[in-house]
């Protein structure tokens, strides 16, 4: 079996959750390089529950967002649970921001991404997130679980409510979980 740090080997990983989280998936057993959904056991990683967001890969043009833990809620100062993870992307950028979600599922393999999050008074956050693929109720791989670190400010403008407005990437690498990684370019 694979472990985290196997599949970690070689990338520039910065937030220990990403490893903790990586270590725990490939703990997990797996159909065809792919863990099932009932196999993730919140109770096992409790310390990693409020980093944790899963996406459903509903279509290209649609991600939805069906779990945001409470220190990512916290981060963009409001639940997106629910919310198409495409609304927070630019718009030029939603078809490649969708593919290289897709391809966590489809390869199948892991993203390691630095994100950068900008909010509507303009505060910029940095976080670093992994995503893995989990197969859902139908046995399809078409959820991918990402577990993101606490956002780390690089610029600071308002404490008040202020929201989420727009999410990048600042650099995306892919895992090899067993079956290579996608030919794909930010």
């Amino acid at each position: 079996m694979t472990g985290a740090a196997d599949i970690l080997d070689g990338l520039e990983v910065l937030a220990e959750c990403s490893r903790l989280f990586a270590g725990y998936w490939s703990s997990l057993p797996k159909v065809d390089l792919i863990p099932r959904r009932e196999a993730f056991r919140p109770e096992e990683v409790p310390r990693l529950l409020p980093n944790i967001v899963i996406h459903e890969l509903v279509s290209p043009e649609t991600v939805k967002l069906r779990l945001v833990g409470s220190a990512v809620i916290d981060d963009y100062g409001q639940d997106i649970t629910g919310r198409n993870y495409l609304d927070f992307v630019e718009e030029a950028r939603r078809p490649k921001a969708s593919r290289a979600l897709f391809l966590v599922c489809e390869q199948p393999a892991g993203m390691l991404a630095q994100l950068r999050s900008i909010s509507r008074s303009g505060r910029v956050m940095t976080r670093e997130a992994i995503a893995l693929p989990v197969r859902g109720e139908d046995g399809a791989a078409s959820l991918a679980y990402a577990c993101s670190s606490t956002g780390r400010e690089r610029d600071y403008s308002s404490i008040e409510l202020d929201e989420l407005q727009i999410m990048s990437v600042a650099r995306r690498d892919y895992i090899d979980i067993g079956a290579g990684v996608p030919d794909f370019r930010d």
